[in-house]
Formats: structure tokens, C-alpha cells, sequence
């Protein structure tokens, strides 16, 4: 919202003390907005640092955005669904976490969650995915400290602790069968009241959901 003096308008014309007021509540709001801006811009006139989450194989850019802002509100509505409060202390293990999107959604909703992100970075599903891009995401965002990327195999990965919630975003349907065996070792990153959330284009959901669930309850 803008706010202009027309000098023809005052002409005139004696205010009075409340619109004095009124006037120098505009202020004061505009100011603290300008002072917002500028923590934010880092400067007069610099432009925001934008994180980069690349762009998905057989897709564009601008579609690979779009497909991202669905994939952020089914993510969201489903942790809000879950039995944890958004300020819990929760470890969260990101599974082929590409250059972050999904760390960053998992921290943004769960306020005092630790995520654990992993990935080979080697992978064409994804453009241009670098370790040090996903760390780059994280700061720009605000994340740096409760993020900690790392540069791990699915099939390799031997965690130190087990986590509450383990996320993964159009992963295992690049591995074919193999993501059958990759689910296997899911067992042994959760406890008892774990969660597994997945989004993916799985060829056969009924069967998916069987063996996730198969190596993943005793």
C-alpha cells in the first residue's frame, strides 16, 4: 500500500489532531516495514537471494516449480496429521534429498526438528544437484543449523540414531525393484512410533505399501 500528499488537496486545510495521528501511525508502520526490508534485503535496493532446487528430469523449470508448491501442501497437510506438535524436537531423515526442497519444507513446518538429509548428489532425476547447493539452500532459508546434509548411499547409510519421521520425494521409483530392498533398511532408522512419508510415482501403491510395511513391522 502507497501513500501520497496531494499539496492541492492541503491547501488550506488545517488537520486535526487525529488525522495528525492517524498520519504518524502510517509512518511508524511504513518505517518498521522499511526496517523489515532491510534486514531482509541486506541493503537498499539488493535483491533476495532465491534458493535453488533444480529442475526434474523430463520437465522445465517453471513446471518443475509448480510441481514443488503441490508437493509442499501435500507434504504439509500430511505432518499436520500426525501426532506431533510443530514444535517438537523431532529427528527427521530426509532419503534422497536432492538439493533440499524437502529438508527445508520438514524444518519450516516442524519448528524444532533436526533434519538429516542424504543423498549421492550423482543422480540425473535431478539438474545440477551438488552437495554444497543443498547447504547453500538451507542458509538462504534460515536453516544452516538445523540441517545437516550428508553424502550417503540409501543402501549404505548407517545412521547413529533412530528417527521420528523419514521423508522422501520422487525417489524410489527411479531404482526400479531395487527401492523393495532400499525399504529394508528402513527398519533399522525407526523405533515403534516412527513414520515413514513418501511422495512417488510408485507403479503399483498396494505393492509398495506392502513391502514397506513388511520390512518395517516385527
Amino acid at each position: 500500500m502507497s501513500w501520497h500528499l496531494n499539496e492541492n488537496v492541503l491547501r488550506g486545510f488545517e488537520p486535526s489532531f487525529k488525522q495528525i495521528v492517524r498520519a504518524a501511525d502510517i509512518c511508524i508502520w511504513s518505517l518498521c516495514i522499511r526496517r523489515w526490508f532491510s534486514r531482509r534485503h541486506s541493503g537498499i535496493g539488493e535483491k533476495t537471494k532465491e534458493p535453488y532446487f533444480g529442475t526434474y528430469h523430463h520437465s522445465t523449470s517453471a513446471a518443475s516449480k509448480k510441481t514443488r508448491e503441490v508437493v509442499k501442501a501435500m507434504f504439509i497437510d500430511t505432518f499436520a496429521s500426525l501426532p506431533f506438535r510443530r514444535d517438537d524436537a523431532l529427528w527427521i531423515l530426509d532419503v534422497g534429498c536432492g538439493l533440499g526442497f524437502l529438508s527445508c519444507v520438514s524444518a519450516e513446518f516442524y519448528k524444532n526438528a533436526q533434519i538429516t538429509g542424504i543423498d549421492t548428489f550423482k543422480h540425473a532425476s535431478l539438474k545440477g544437484s551438488n552437495l554444497e547447493r543443498a547447504k547453500e539452500n538451507a542458509r538462504i532459508l534460515g536453516f544452516p543449523d538445523r540441517i545437516d546434509f550428508k553424502n550417503g548411499d540409501v543402501f549404505k547409510f548407517t545412521p547413529s540414531k533412530k528417527f521420528d519421521i523419514i521423508v522422501s520425494n520422487l525417489v524410489f521409483h527411479n531404482i526400479g525393484k531395487m527401492r523393495f530392498k532400499a525399504y529394508s533398511h528402513h527398519s533399522s532408522w525407526v523405533h515403534n512410533r516412527s513414520f515413514i512419508v513418501i511422495g512417488d510415482l510408485f507403479f503399483s501403491r498396494k505393492t509398495d505399501i506392502y513391502h514397506i510395511l513388511a520390512r518395517n513391522i516385527t
